[in-house]
Protein backbone atom coordinates (compact mmCIF):
# COMPACT_ATOMS: atom_id res chain seq x y z
CA UNK A 1 0.00 0.00 0.00
CA UNK A 2 1.46 3.32 -1.15
CA UNK A 3 -0.22 6.35 0.43
CA UNK A 4 0.51 9.86 -0.82
CA UNK A 5 0.87 12.65 1.72
CA UNK A 6 1.96 16.26 1.55
CA UNK A 7 4.69 17.28 3.95
CA UNK A 8 4.91 20.88 5.15
CA UNK A 9 7.53 21.23 7.86
CA UNK A 10 7.59 24.51 9.82
CA UNK A 11 9.52 27.05 7.80
CA UNK A 12 9.67 24.92 4.63
CA UNK A 13 7.72 24.60 1.41
CA UNK A 14 5.33 21.65 1.06
CA UNK A 15 6.31 18.62 -1.02
CA UNK A 16 4.78 15.20 -1.82
CA UNK A 17 5.97 11.98 -0.19
CA UNK A 18 4.69 8.43 -0.06
CA UNK A 19 4.17 6.15 2.92
CA UNK A 20 5.34 2.83 1.54
CA UNK A 21 5.23 0.13 4.21
CA UNK A 22 7.28 1.33 7.17
CA UNK A 23 9.38 3.76 5.10
CA UNK A 24 8.92 6.88 3.04
CA UNK A 25 9.44 6.67 -0.69
CA UNK A 26 9.35 8.91 -3.75
CA UNK A 27 5.95 9.42 -5.44
CA UNK A 28 7.52 8.42 -8.75
CA UNK A 29 8.62 5.01 -7.48
CA UNK A 30 5.30 3.33 -8.29
CA UNK A 31 1.52 3.63 -8.44
CA UNK A 32 -0.36 5.45 -5.66
CA UNK A 33 -3.01 3.44 -3.82
CA UNK A 34 -4.38 6.09 -1.47
CA UNK A 35 -3.98 9.75 -0.56
CA UNK A 36 -4.35 11.71 2.69
CA UNK A 37 -4.95 15.45 2.42
CA UNK A 38 -2.30 16.86 4.74
CA UNK A 39 -1.30 19.95 2.81
CA UNK A 40 -2.93 22.43 5.19
CA UNK A 41 -1.27 20.80 8.24
CA UNK A 42 2.25 21.13 9.63
CA UNK A 43 4.42 18.01 9.72
CA UNK A 44 6.85 16.88 12.42
CA UNK A 45 8.87 13.67 12.76
CA UNK A 46 7.13 13.00 16.07
CA UNK A 47 7.18 14.16 19.65
CA UNK A 48 9.60 12.68 22.20
CA UNK A 49 9.05 12.00 25.91
CA UNK A 50 12.53 11.77 27.40
CA UNK A 51 11.52 10.84 30.94
CA UNK A 52 8.71 8.32 30.61
CA UNK A 53 7.73 5.31 32.73
CA UNK A 54 5.56 3.11 30.56
CA UNK A 55 5.10 0.58 33.36
CA UNK A 56 3.24 3.10 35.52
CA UNK A 57 0.22 5.35 35.15
CA UNK A 58 0.90 7.36 38.32
CA UNK A 59 3.20 7.67 41.33
CA UNK A 60 0.61 5.96 43.51
CA UNK A 61 1.24 2.67 41.72
CA UNK A 62 4.86 2.50 42.86
CA UNK A 63 3.93 0.82 46.15
CA UNK A 64 3.57 -2.88 45.49
CA UNK A 65 2.99 -2.93 41.74
CA UNK A 66 3.20 -6.45 40.30
CA UNK A 67 5.12 -7.54 37.23
CA UNK A 68 1.88 -8.41 35.46
CA UNK A 69 0.59 -4.90 36.14
CA UNK A 70 3.79 -3.44 34.70
CA UNK A 71 3.31 -5.50 31.55
CA UNK A 72 -0.33 -4.44 31.17
CA UNK A 73 0.45 -0.78 31.84
CA UNK A 74 3.30 -0.79 29.35
CA UNK A 75 1.15 -2.00 26.47
CA UNK A 76 -1.67 0.44 27.21
CA UNK A 77 0.57 3.43 27.90
CA UNK A 78 2.73 2.80 24.85
CA UNK A 79 -0.34 3.13 22.65
CA UNK A 80 -1.47 6.25 24.51
CA UNK A 81 1.89 7.79 23.65
CA UNK A 82 1.48 6.95 19.97
CA UNK A 83 -2.05 8.38 19.87
CA UNK A 84 -0.66 11.57 21.40
CA UNK A 85 1.95 11.86 18.68
CA UNK A 86 4.84 10.70 20.89
CA UNK A 87 6.88 8.47 18.59
CA UNK A 88 10.04 8.29 20.71
CA UNK A 89 10.41 7.72 24.42
CA UNK A 90 13.33 7.41 26.76
CA UNK A 91 11.96 5.23 29.54
CA UNK A 92 13.84 5.97 32.75
CA UNK A 93 13.22 2.70 34.52
CA UNK A 94 10.91 0.54 36.57
CA UNK A 95 10.89 -1.74 39.59
CA UNK A 96 11.51 -4.74 37.32
CA UNK A 97 13.17 -5.56 34.03
CA UNK A 98 9.85 -6.91 32.75
CA UNK A 99 9.17 -3.34 31.63
CA UNK A 100 11.67 -4.02 28.83
CA UNK A 101 9.32 -6.59 27.30
CA UNK A 102 7.47 -3.77 25.55
CA UNK A 103 10.42 -3.72 23.15
CA UNK A 104 9.08 -7.00 21.75
CA UNK A 105 5.80 -5.35 20.68
CA UNK A 106 5.47 -4.48 16.98
CA UNK A 107 6.77 -0.98 16.16
CA UNK A 108 3.29 0.00 14.96
CA UNK A 109 1.97 -0.47 18.53
CA UNK A 110 4.54 1.52 20.48
CA UNK A 111 6.93 4.44 20.14
CA UNK A 112 10.59 3.95 19.34
CA UNK A 113 12.01 3.27 22.79
CA UNK A 114 15.39 3.66 24.47
CA UNK A 115 14.95 2.19 27.93
CA UNK A 116 16.38 1.67 31.38
CA UNK A 117 15.40 -1.43 33.27
CA UNK A 118 15.31 -1.88 37.02
CA UNK A 119 16.09 1.35 38.86
CA UNK A 120 19.08 1.30 41.25
CA UNK A 121 18.95 2.96 44.70
CA UNK A 122 20.21 2.23 48.22
CA UNK A 123 17.94 0.96 51.01
CA UNK A 124 16.05 3.98 52.32
CA UNK A 125 17.11 6.02 49.30
CA UNK A 126 13.94 5.73 47.21
CA UNK A 127 10.42 4.39 47.40
CA UNK A 128 10.67 1.32 49.68
CA UNK A 129 11.13 -1.92 47.79
CA UNK A 130 11.04 -0.27 44.38
CA UNK A 131 13.91 -1.29 42.14
CA UNK A 132 17.28 -2.82 42.95
CA UNK A 133 18.35 -1.76 46.44
CA UNK A 134 22.13 -1.78 46.91
CA UNK A 135 24.46 0.19 49.15
CA UNK A 136 27.50 2.02 47.84
CA UNK A 137 29.69 -1.08 48.06
CA UNK A 138 27.32 -2.95 45.78
CA UNK A 139 26.72 -0.18 43.24
CA UNK A 140 29.34 -1.19 40.69
CA UNK A 141 28.19 -4.80 40.58
CA UNK A 142 24.56 -3.72 40.25
CA UNK A 143 25.47 -1.47 37.33
CA UNK A 144 27.53 -4.23 35.75
CA UNK A 145 24.49 -6.51 35.91
CA UNK A 146 22.15 -3.85 34.49
CA UNK A 147 24.57 -3.03 31.68
CA UNK A 148 24.73 -6.68 30.66
CA UNK A 149 21.06 -6.85 29.68
CA UNK A 150 19.02 -5.35 26.88
CA UNK A 151 18.47 -1.96 28.53
CA UNK A 152 20.30 0.92 26.84
CA UNK A 153 20.25 3.02 30.02
CA UNK A 154 21.18 2.52 33.66
CA UNK A 155 19.05 4.63 36.01
CA UNK A 156 20.46 5.54 39.44
CA UNK A 157 18.72 7.53 42.17
CA UNK A 158 21.30 10.12 43.19
CA UNK A 159 19.59 11.71 46.20
CA UNK A 160 16.54 11.25 48.38
CA UNK A 161 15.12 12.79 51.60
CA UNK A 162 15.54 10.94 54.91
CA UNK A 163 12.98 11.44 57.63
CA UNK A 164 14.22 13.92 60.21
CA UNK A 165 17.39 14.63 58.23
CA UNK A 166 16.34 15.96 54.84
CA UNK A 167 17.79 15.24 51.39
CA UNK A 168 20.98 13.20 51.26
CA UNK A 169 23.23 12.01 48.44
CA UNK A 170 22.72 8.29 47.88
CA UNK A 171 26.17 7.56 46.46
CA UNK A 172 29.49 9.39 46.58
CA UNK A 173 31.33 10.73 43.55
CA UNK A 174 33.95 7.94 43.54
CA UNK A 175 31.35 5.17 43.54
CA UNK A 176 29.29 6.88 40.84
CA UNK A 177 32.39 7.46 38.71
CA UNK A 178 33.25 3.76 38.79
CA UNK A 179 29.64 2.89 37.99
CA UNK A 180 29.62 5.22 34.98
CA UNK A 181 32.89 3.72 33.72
CA UNK A 182 31.38 0.23 33.88
CA UNK A 183 28.24 1.31 32.06
CA UNK A 184 30.12 3.18 29.35
CA UNK A 185 32.46 0.23 28.79
CA UNK A 186 29.34 -1.82 28.03
CA UNK A 187 27.99 0.84 25.66
CA UNK A 188 25.24 1.98 28.02
CA UNK A 189 24.21 5.47 29.12
CA UNK A 190 23.68 6.50 32.75
CA UNK A 191 20.83 8.71 33.97
CA UNK A 192 20.86 10.04 37.54
CA UNK A 193 17.86 11.34 39.44
CA UNK A 194 18.72 14.41 41.49
CA UNK A 195 16.13 16.82 42.89
CA UNK A 196 18.17 18.24 45.78
CA UNK A 197 21.48 20.11 46.05
CA UNK A 198 23.26 17.10 47.60
CA UNK A 199 23.04 14.92 44.50
CA UNK A 200 24.37 17.37 41.93
CA UNK A 201 28.13 17.31 42.59
CA UNK A 202 28.51 13.50 42.62
CA UNK A 203 26.53 13.16 39.38
CA UNK A 204 28.38 15.93 37.56
CA UNK A 205 31.77 14.70 38.79
CA UNK A 206 30.99 11.16 37.67
CA UNK A 207 30.26 12.29 34.11
CA UNK A 208 26.75 10.84 33.87
CA UNK A 209 25.03 11.13 30.52
CA UNK A 210 21.74 12.63 31.64
CA UNK A 211 20.71 14.68 34.63
CA UNK A 212 17.10 13.89 35.52
CA UNK A 213 15.31 16.84 37.15
CA UNK A 214 18.53 18.65 38.09
CA UNK A 215 16.68 21.39 39.94
CA UNK A 216 19.85 22.51 41.68
CA UNK A 217 22.29 22.53 38.82
CA UNK A 218 24.39 25.69 38.90
CA UNK A 219 25.66 27.94 36.17
CA UNK A 220 29.13 26.49 36.82
CA UNK A 221 27.86 22.99 36.01
CA UNK A 222 26.45 23.88 32.60
CA UNK A 223 29.65 24.39 30.52
CA UNK A 224 31.00 20.97 31.50
CA UNK A 225 27.69 19.30 30.76
CA UNK A 226 27.62 21.02 27.37
CA UNK A 227 31.22 20.12 26.56
CA UNK A 228 30.67 16.39 27.06
CA UNK A 229 27.36 16.33 25.19
CA UNK A 230 25.31 15.64 28.30
CA UNK A 231 21.53 15.94 28.48
CA UNK A 232 19.29 17.65 31.01
CA UNK A 233 15.67 16.63 31.51
CA UNK A 234 14.18 19.20 33.93
CA UNK A 235 10.71 17.59 34.32
CA UNK A 236 9.39 20.81 35.82
CA UNK A 237 5.76 19.68 35.72
CA UNK A 238 6.81 16.67 37.78
CA UNK A 239 8.50 18.89 40.34
CA UNK A 240 5.48 21.17 40.51
CA UNK A 241 3.17 18.18 40.98
CA UNK A 242 5.24 17.09 43.98
CA UNK A 243 5.10 20.62 45.40
CA UNK A 244 1.32 20.48 45.17
CA UNK A 245 1.26 17.05 46.80
CA UNK A 246 3.58 18.04 49.66
CA UNK A 247 2.14 21.51 50.12
CA UNK A 248 3.84 24.71 49.03
CA UNK A 249 4.67 25.67 52.64
CA UNK A 250 6.11 22.28 53.63
CA UNK A 251 9.86 21.83 53.95
CA UNK A 252 9.97 19.75 50.78
CA UNK A 253 7.63 22.08 48.95
CA UNK A 254 9.76 25.13 49.70
CA UNK A 255 12.92 23.27 48.61
CA UNK A 256 11.43 22.20 45.30
CA UNK A 257 10.01 25.66 44.66
CA UNK A 258 13.53 27.06 45.00
CA UNK A 259 14.65 24.39 42.58
CA UNK A 260 12.03 25.34 39.98
CA UNK A 261 13.00 28.99 40.34
CA UNK A 262 16.61 27.92 39.74
CA UNK A 263 15.57 26.08 36.58
CA UNK A 264 13.94 29.31 35.38
CA UNK A 265 17.27 31.06 35.76
CA UNK A 266 19.29 28.30 34.07
CA UNK A 267 17.22 27.43 31.00
CA UNK A 268 18.22 30.43 28.84
CA UNK A 269 21.91 29.83 29.57
CA UNK A 270 21.57 26.09 28.90
CA UNK A 271 20.04 26.90 25.52
CA UNK A 272 22.79 29.41 24.75
CA UNK A 273 25.47 26.82 25.54
CA UNK A 274 23.85 24.19 23.36
CA UNK A 275 23.05 21.75 26.15
CA UNK A 276 20.63 19.05 25.06
CA UNK A 277 17.55 20.06 27.05
CA UNK A 278 14.86 17.39 26.75
CA UNK A 279 11.17 17.36 27.63
CA UNK A 280 10.00 14.57 29.92
CA UNK A 281 6.75 13.93 31.78
CA UNK A 282 7.75 11.68 34.71
CA UNK A 283 4.09 10.74 35.32
CA UNK A 284 3.05 14.35 35.98
CA UNK A 285 0.62 14.27 33.06
CA UNK A 286 -1.06 11.44 31.12
CA UNK A 287 1.03 9.46 28.67
CA UNK A 288 1.05 11.19 25.30
CA UNK A 289 0.89 14.72 26.72
CA UNK A 290 4.58 15.63 26.83
CA UNK A 291 3.75 18.80 24.90
CA UNK A 292 2.54 20.22 28.22
CA UNK A 293 6.12 20.01 29.50
CA UNK A 294 7.40 21.79 26.40
CA UNK A 295 4.91 24.57 26.97
CA UNK A 296 6.06 24.90 30.58
CA UNK A 297 9.73 24.94 29.57
CA UNK A 298 8.92 27.83 27.24
CA UNK A 299 7.13 29.66 30.06
CA UNK A 300 10.23 29.18 32.23
CA UNK A 301 12.72 30.58 29.74
CA UNK A 302 13.36 28.40 26.70
CA UNK A 303 12.61 30.08 23.41
CA UNK A 304 9.65 28.65 21.52
CA UNK A 305 12.10 27.09 19.08
CA UNK A 306 14.13 25.64 21.94
CA UNK A 307 11.04 24.16 23.55
CA UNK A 308 9.92 22.67 20.22
CA UNK A 309 13.39 21.19 19.74
CA UNK A 310 13.31 19.76 23.29
CA UNK A 311 10.08 17.87 22.59
CA UNK A 312 10.90 16.70 19.06
CA UNK A 313 14.22 16.31 17.29
CA UNK A 314 16.57 16.90 20.24
CA UNK A 315 16.03 13.41 21.61
CA UNK A 316 16.30 11.82 18.15
CA UNK A 317 19.60 13.59 17.53
CA UNK A 318 20.93 12.85 21.02
CA UNK A 319 20.26 9.12 20.61
CA UNK A 320 21.29 9.00 16.96
CA UNK A 321 17.85 7.81 15.85
CA UNK A 322 17.02 8.24 12.18
CA UNK A 323 14.25 10.71 11.42
CA UNK A 324 13.07 13.12 8.76
CA UNK A 325 11.04 13.36 5.59
CA UNK A 326 12.95 11.86 2.72
CA UNK A 327 13.10 8.67 0.72
CA UNK A 328 14.13 5.66 2.82
CA UNK A 329 13.51 7.32 6.21
CA UNK A 330 11.20 5.62 8.73
CA UNK A 331 7.56 6.44 8.04
CA UNK A 332 6.94 8.39 11.25
CA UNK A 333 5.05 11.68 11.19
CA UNK A 334 2.77 13.87 13.25
CA UNK A 335 0.52 16.46 11.62
CA UNK A 336 -0.77 19.45 13.59
CA UNK A 337 -3.04 22.39 12.75
CA UNK A 338 -0.75 25.35 13.43
CA UNK A 339 2.91 26.22 13.13
CA UNK A 340 4.23 25.02 16.51
CA UNK A 341 6.96 27.67 16.49
CA UNK A 342 4.16 30.20 16.87
CA UNK A 343 1.66 28.12 18.84
CA UNK A 344 3.12 25.30 20.95
CA UNK A 345 -0.30 24.14 22.26
CA UNK A 346 -1.07 22.80 18.76
CA UNK A 347 1.17 19.86 19.71
CA UNK A 348 -1.44 18.70 22.21
CA UNK A 349 -3.93 17.81 19.47
CA UNK A 350 -2.28 16.00 16.57
CA UNK A 351 -4.67 15.52 13.65
CA UNK A 352 -2.87 12.59 12.03
CA UNK A 353 -0.15 10.34 13.40
CA UNK A 354 1.85 7.89 11.31
CA UNK A 355 3.96 5.37 13.20
CA UNK A 356 6.08 2.89 11.20
CA UNK A 357 3.62 3.32 8.34
CA UNK A 358 0.48 2.78 10.46
CA UNK A 359 -1.89 5.71 10.07
CA UNK A 360 -3.70 6.77 13.24
CA UNK A 361 -6.55 9.17 12.57
CA UNK A 362 -7.12 10.93 9.26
Amino acid sequence: MRTLITVREPGSDPFPLVVDGDRFSDPDDGPIDDEIATGRLFALSGLADSHAHLGLTGIGEMAGISEDEIRENSVRNAWMQVEGGVLLIIDKGSSSDVSLEILDAPPTERPEASMAGRIIAPPGGYYPGYGHEVDEAGLVEAVRHAAGGRAEWVKIIGDWPRKGIGPQANYGADALTKAVEIAHAAGRRVAVHTMAPQGIEPAISAGVDSIEHGLFLSGDDLPGLAARGGAWVPTVLGAEAIIEMLGADSTGGRLLRRGVDNVRNLLPEAERLGITVLAGTDLAVPHGKVALEAIRLHELGLTAGGALHAVTTAAHDYLGIEHGFSQGKPANAVFVEADPREHLPTLLNPRIVIRAGRIVGR
